[in-house]
């Protein structure tokens, strides 16, 4: 059977009799949960410096130290483990927003400067957090649009949230749409911070959390304005 330019034939299994057998005192299922973190993390060193549509599993196993046999013990395919590694990435990016969240006081632009800033120095630590979750999750295919999808709503769902908090007046008002705007916010950080990806991050961090902060500050300054009104 030929090998495709993105596949590798799977080895044939080890001896029988050896699968369930623990190995210095770790058992299969832990066995195969190291291997599977281990695909995942050569996968976006992989992805993140050849670009998906340029990658192979004979380069992910490469990267991972691990057989063809192992890929295909916990990946069906390549987009497969593409989702897993953006899948880790929006996880992690989410967690570090959260805390930069929870350690900032209670005002709306502390609030916003934090996230941002949270989320640039993110992708900027790490080009291949960047380009796996903003350059290639949008050209991998159809079957990756749910979760990109999903990150995005999950990150608007938690503006919004704070949207309520912080304006309660508005929110019993029901005029102003907490969700829309947060859609819109994400949509539009998403936008810079993929063209400051583009252009290899060489504009400060600084600079792009002025800009990007602008948006938001604009937004927060309506809804005071709209309260104020309401007395």
């Amino acid at each position: 059977m030929p090998v495709s330019r993105n596949r590798v034939n799977p080895e044939q299994p080890s001896t029988p009799g050896t699968t369930g057998r623990r190995y210095g005192g770790i058992d299969p299922q832990e066995r195969q949960r190291q291997r599977r973190t281990k695909l995942i993390d050569a996968g976006l060193a992989v992805f993140g410096e050849q670009g998906y549509h340029h990658s192979t599993v004979r380069d992910v196993c490469k990267q991972a130290q691990l057989t063809s046999r192992y890929f295909y013990e916990n990946f069906d395919s390549m987009e497969a483990l593409f989702k897993a590694v953006y899948t880790m990435v929006s996880r992690e990016l989410m967690q570090t927003t959260i805390m930069a969240l929870a350690s900032c006081q209670p005002d709306p632009e502390k609030l916003a400067e934090a996230s941002l800033r949270n989320f640039l120095e993110f992708i900027r630590q790490d080009p291949h957090r960047a380009r796996v979750a903003l350059i290639d999750a949008f050209n991998v295919g159809e079957g990756m649009s749910l979760l990109t999808d999903k990150a995005s709503q999950d990150f608007a769902h938690l503006i919004a949230g704070f949207m309520h908090q912080m304006f309660p007046k508005l929110d019993a008002q029901g005029k102003l749409s907490f969700t829309m705007l947060a859609n819109g916010l994400v949509g539009a950080n998403t936008r810079i911070a993929t063209q400051w990806v583009a252009d290899r991050c060489k504009a400060p961090v600084d600079e792009v959390l002025l800009n990007t902060l602008t948006i938001f500050k604009a937004c927060i300054a309506y809804a005071r304005a709209q309260e104020a009104a309401l007395g």
